[in-house]
């Protein structure tokens, strides 16, 4: 790593997944069906992200939380390192059942759980005496977070005041793309450094359906000089900054697993971005670490080379 790498906090959520496949139809209520392969793990969006990291070789830390109980068990232990901030929280551990189709896509059944409870002033209180000063701080999943929505803005705020650079990766609201959370995302968008969705959220939030027009229509609420990054799968990704728009591409691959494709892209991309790389740079990173990601099953912890 280099010396001059710096520090990534990611801020959000993190829960238990349960991946299984494949699958081409759903079986009907009442039956049984018997699938080839499981996967039991951490998951969550920030705690993609940071596992990832990790891989990299990355200083970094998740702050998050779980429940009290044997499943959270696994998250307090997994993130113990020094820039870890993980409360156990009164609760069930949040779980997400992932179910793969044969063609690498999937679809979740998730319950209720602890982060529920995850507002902004948990989120202020867990970094407190964390070296935010010229660090990135990606907050990941606000849409998974309920308590923290309305506070989301002005915990970006806070983490500028206190030095860091931002990004966002919000997630897709659960209940659509309704008024409250139009307006909420157009807050989100104007406070952010770095803003990472995937394409469907990005058309999703402008109402654009051409990449083109997505870009402009999320310049005008994001400013010029926000690094405006969309993730367009086997398509790459792209980013509009100071009315620039570059690209890139990947190479065609198995697809095995996509669940947190975007989270992989997010540690590759930022990773890139803590050491100071250029645009284009950042956006090959990010996607040669998510085609690593997704061509695996299970998921290892086994570190992802780089070159920067």
């Amino acid at each position: 790593m280099s010396l001059d790498r710096r520090a990534i906090a990611v801020i959000g959520n993190a829960n238990i997944d349960i991946v299984a496949g494949s699958v081409d139809d759903w079986p009907a209520w009442g039956t049984e069906i018997f699938l080839p392969r499981s996967d039991f793990r951490i998951g969550g969006s920030a705690a993609n992200t940071a596992l990832v990291l990790g891989r990299l070789g990355s200083e970094c830390g998740l702050i998050s939380a779980c429940g009290e109980d044997e499943t959270g068990n696994l998250i307090s232990r997994r993130f113990s390192g020094p820039l870890d901030r993980i409360a156990v929280l009164p609760a069930r551990t949040s779980l997400s059942i992932g179910i793969l189709k044969t063609d690498g896509e999937r679809s979740f059944l998730s319950t209720d759980g602890h982060l529920d409870a995850l507002d902004a002033e948990f989120y202020r209180n867990s970094l407190g005496g964390w070296p935010l000063d010229g660090a990135l701080a990606l907050v990941s999943g606000a849409f998974a977070l309920p308590a923290l929505t309305d506070g989301h803005s002005g915990l970006l705020r806070w983490l500028k005041d206190n030095g860091a650079e931002t990004a966002i990766d919000p997630g897709w609201p659960g209940d659509g793309w309704t008024a409250k959370n139009l307006d909420r995302m157009r807050e989100w968008l104007a406070e952010a450094d770095h803003i990472l969705l995937n394409e469907d959220e990005a058309c999703g939030v402008t109402g654009q359906s051409q990449i083109d027009a997505v870009l402009d229509a999320l310049e005008n609420v994001a400013g010029r000089e926000t690094r405006i990054v969309v993730k367009r799968g086997a398509a790459g990704a792209m980013c509009r900054c100071n009315g620039i728009t570059e690209s890139a591409t990947g190479t065609p691959l198995v697809v095995v697993d996509t669940v947190g494709a975007g989270d992989a892209f997010n540690a590759g991309y930022l990773y890139a971005a803590a050491g100071g790389s250029s645009i284009g740079a950042c956006l090959t990173r990010g996607i040669t670490v998510a085609e690593h990601v997704i061509a695996e099953f299970p998921r290892t912890g086994s570190p992802i080379a780089t070159t920067g």
